[in-house]
């Protein structure tokens, strides 16, 4: 079909749309470590989810990729809920999901860090996620199936009886829509090529207790 072939061609960025996304990725990059001073008990998920859209805008975005994603301590085992009044307390997990865009091309990016204190637990759970994502990483090239990409990241949490935590695909196109063409999932049927924008975002959610994702952009460039 026509737009299977549209997405195909949308799939494989040129220079032109990498260096948009890349400045799109610098501008959320740059706005989350303005905002990280703010991050502190007392403050609410609604307010600094504003002020971080706020300074997005400052810095430079046409707008965000989607609803930012702000949420703290037991809020953050839902993958992608919705700021709330909650009030940040020393000792949370406090995720951030958040996207800038520079002239209709998209960034995505997930952040999870620790306010006043972090137990063991929470610890090694965050190293976990990052060994995973990094296992994905690692694995991610051209010619390599989706499928086989998430099941890099997938096994590490699985050594450590983990990946039932794991809840949603390890990542998913980005350019001019937040979500495009191919999804790395159990179940993907796709290739990764060079030219892709790719996400790469393992999470695990512990009911009632925390969250975690770790989420960056790669590019497949040319060898």
């Amino acid at each position: 079909p026509l737009d299977n072939q549209f997405m195909q061609l949308r799939n494989v960025k040129d220079i032109e749309e990498i260096n948009l996304i890349k400045d799109a990725n610098n501008i959320a990059e740059k706005s989350f470590l303005e905002l990280l001073p703010e991050v502190k008990a007392e403050k609410t998920e609604k307010e600094l989810a504003a002020l971080f859209d706020y300074i997005m805008a400052k810095n430079g975005s046409d707008g965000v990729s989607f609803d930012t994603i702000l949420l703290a301590g037991s809020h953050t085992s839902m993958p992608h809920g919705v700021p709330s009044d909650r009030k940040i307390k020393d000792g949370d997990f406090v995720l951030f999901d958040f996207g800038a865009t520079c002239s209709g091309y998209h960034s995505d990016m997930t952040r999870t860090v620790a306010v006043g204190y972090a137990t063991d637990e929470m610890i090694e759970a965050y190293n976990l996620v990052l060994k995973a994502q990094l296992a994905g990483i690692k694995a991610l090239n051209s010619g390599v199936k989706c499928a086989d990409v998430y099941k890099a990241s997938y096994d590490v949490l699985e050594e450590q009886d983990m990946a039932k935590y794991f809840r949603h695909s390890l990542g998913h196109g980005v350019g001019l829509d937040i979500h495009e063409g191919y999804n790395a999932s159990p179940k993907s049927k796709d290739t990764f090529e060079v030219g892709n924008v790719t996400s790469i975002e393992p999470g695990i959610y512990i009911p009632d207790k925390f969250g975690i994702r770790i989420e960056d952009l790669l590019y497949i460039s040319p060898r």
